[in-house]
């Protein structure tokens, strides 16, 4: 379906702000309503703002995105909401929403097609509900009890957030604390800069959304990485030095814990004889000159015997007749002496 996009420049009708140009500042829509200009007529800005009204009252986001929804007249589903819960981002739950309900399937539906889909669009006189979290109370007026942010969470991130706020930056605290190792107590100091990190993610998401310069807030961000060493080149150069410092005996415990080497092929098992080469030549001989017994050095003797050559001996005979046994030359020598 084509959409008629126009870039001239447009008021937010909710805060009336003019900008000069609707790319950036308003979401793209693919519904039928808003199809003379392809964009929701209410900025971002505005729209988080909306959103994070209904999330401070119902402390519960899909209720708050289907409100959206409800009140833009966009189409409300399920599957795409808890695709989108399931990313962690510094962005806007209903940023993320409407940036994933803009698609083929769901192109040109709006939140008529939603009350059809549940068969509820023509029940004027019954009242529909969406399932209350478990954190919420209801009394007889129907009036929902917004629970106050936990003690300890205020004490945390310190007092005079909104609940939305505080459930962003607990948002942001779980994602880095993912980042440590299982376990992992952080000292003071760690986690102070942790708080400032997490807080300065949604100062510079908010600025970028309004269209603010975010570059001396990045740079703030990158020195509070390097102070809490979680910048990538830190993470490497640690990992490399923890590499260094493990001793050997600690590797060969983890390849043998972990990935144990498996038995060899018995087809493949010292094929050229290398081992017992070794032990005999190199050990056997080495036990043998420092005179030391052992089975090595018995190996290399066997070894030893079987190359020794030994001097025969002959009984009754002098030296002359051994030699010409030895040497062949017997008729030589008598021809000399009778010539003699």
């Amino acid at each position: 379906m084509s959409i008629e996009m126009s870039s001239d420049s447009a008021v937010c009708f909710r805060c009336g702000t003019k900008y000069g140009r609707r790319k950036g500042y308003f979401p793209v829509s693919y519904a039928i309503q808003h199809k003379g200009v392809g964009y929701i007529p209410i900025c971002k800005t505005c729209i988080d703002t909306m959103y994070n009204t209904y999330l401070s009252q119902c402390n519960n986001a899909k209720d708050a995105v289907r409100q959206m929804c409800r009140k833009l007249d966009l189409y409300w589903s399920e599957s795409v909401f808890e695709i989108v819960s399931r990313k962690s981002t510094t962005r806007s739950m209903m940023t993320q929403y409407i940036q994933k309900i803009n698609t083929v399937s769901y192109a040109g539906k709006s939140y008529d097609d939603t009350l059809s889909d549940e068969g509820t669009l023509w029940n004027f006189g019954d009242s529909y509900s969406d399932d209350i979290d478990d954190n919420t109370q209801t009394n007889a007026s129907d009036n929902v009890e917004v629970l106050e942010t936990p003690e300890e969470i205020i004490l945390f991130w310190g007092s005079g957030y909104s609940d939305e706020m505080y459930h962003e930056l607990e948002q942001r605290r779980q994602y880095w604390m993912s980042k440590f190792p299982e376990g992992t107590e952080l000292d003071v100091g760690t986690e102070a800069l942790i708080r400032q990190i997490c807080s300065l993610e949604l100062d510079i998401n908010r600025d970028r959304i309004a269209g603010k310069s975010v570059d001396k807030s990045v740079n703030a961000l990158n020195n509070l990485l390097g102070s809490a060493n979680l910048k990538p080149t830190q993470q490497k150069q640690d990992g490399d030095n923890s590499n260094e410092n493990t001793p050997f005996g600690v590797w060969i415990r983890r390849w043998e814990t972990q990935r144990p080497i498996p038995e060899p092929d018995p087809d493949l098992e010292d094929v050229d004889g290398i081992v017992r080469y070794i032990s005999v030549w190199f050990l056997g001989h080495l036990c043998k000159m420092l005179g030391i017994k052992n089975t090595y050095c018995k190996l290399y003797e066997e070894e030893i015997d079987k190359m020794r050559v030994d001097r025969p001996e002959y009984e009754d005979e002098d030296d002359e007749t051994v030699f010409n046994d030895i040497f062949g030359n017997n008729s030589s020598i008598e021809d000399t002496d009778e010539s003699n």
